[in-house]
C-alpha cells in the first residue's frame, strides 16, 4: 500500500503470511464448489416430478419436475460467478505476491502496475435468468 509520501510499506513475511492463510481457504473453497454441485444434483434427484398441473409428466428437460428444472437453471445461472470467484482469488493472490516480489527487487513502478494489474476486471458476469414462463 502506498502512503501520503507516496512510498511503499510492505512486510513481505506478513504478505507471505496473509497470501499462506487465504491459499489454504481458496482451496477450501474449491471443495465448497464442488459440494454445492453435488448437494444440487441430489436435492434435484430428491425433489420428485411434482410438476405443472399434478401430472406426473411436466415434460421438462431430462424428465425433471418444476423443483429439479429450477435447480438446474439455478445452478446454471450462478456458474459464471462460482468460477469467477475463484479466478478472481487466484489472481489476487498472485497479484499480492508478484507486487512483493517487485517490492523487493526495488522496482517500485512493478510494484504499482502488479497492483493495478490485480484490481482489473472485478465485475463478476451477469446472472443469465431463464426466461419468463419457464421456456428456454
Amino acid at each position: 500500500m502506498s502512503h501520503p509520501a507516496g512510498r511503499w510499506n510492505i512486510d513481505p513475511a506478513g504478505v507471505s503470511t496473509v497470501v499462506g492463510k487465504t491459499g489454504d481457504i481458496a482451496k477450501g473453497l474449491q471443495g465448497q464448489v464442488t459440494a454445492y454441485g453435488t448437494h444440487l444434483q441430489s436435492a434435484a434427484k430428491d425433489a420428485g416430478t411434482i410438476s405443472k398441473g399434478g401430472s406426473g409428466d411436466y415434460g421438462g428437460k431430462d424428465g425433471m419436475g418444476l423443483v429439479a428444472l429450477a435447480l438446474s437453471n439455478f445452478a446454471e445461472a450462478t456458474k459464471g460467478q462460482l468460477e469467477f470467484m475463484a479466478e478472481r482469488s487466484g489472481k489476487s493472490l498472485t497479484g499480492a505476491v508478484d507486487a512483493t516480489k517487485d517490492y523487493l527487487n526495488g522496482d517500485l513502478e512493478m510494484a504499482a502496475q502488479a497492483q493495478s494489474n490485480a484490481l482489473k476486471d472485478t465485475t463478476p458476469p451477469p446472472v443469465a435468468l431463464p426466461p419468463a414462463g419457464g421456456k428456454k
